[in-house]
């Protein structure tokens, strides 16, 4: 997970991509780690992990405004990314 925050953070400092769209997708790859290692821990009879907490952080060093940005595309109908670069 930190390795491919890593580098949608380099794709923002070069302009490739927009913060709120590499947090959108770093929480999408997170939310399916997290997902993963909790089906894992179940199967293993181990204590969970709790990604969450991480998953936000990686988040907020891209994007400090996510929360606000992921209500903003729940609240959208319908929901969708802009590719006009505007």
């Amino acid at each position: 997970m930190y390795r491919y925050a890593e580098s949608r953070k380099k794709d923002v400092d070069r302009g490739a991509e927009t913060p709120e769209l590499a947090a959108f997708l770093v929480q999408k790859y997170g939310y399916g780690s997290a997902d993963r290692a909790s089906l894992a821990a179940n199967l293993l009879e181990c204590p969970k992990p709790d990604l969450m907490r991480d998953l936000d952080q990686v988040a907020t060093s891209i994007d400090p405004d996510w929360r606000t940005n992921q209500q903003r595309r729940f609240d959208a109908r319908p929901a969708a990314l802009d590719f006009s670069g505007k």
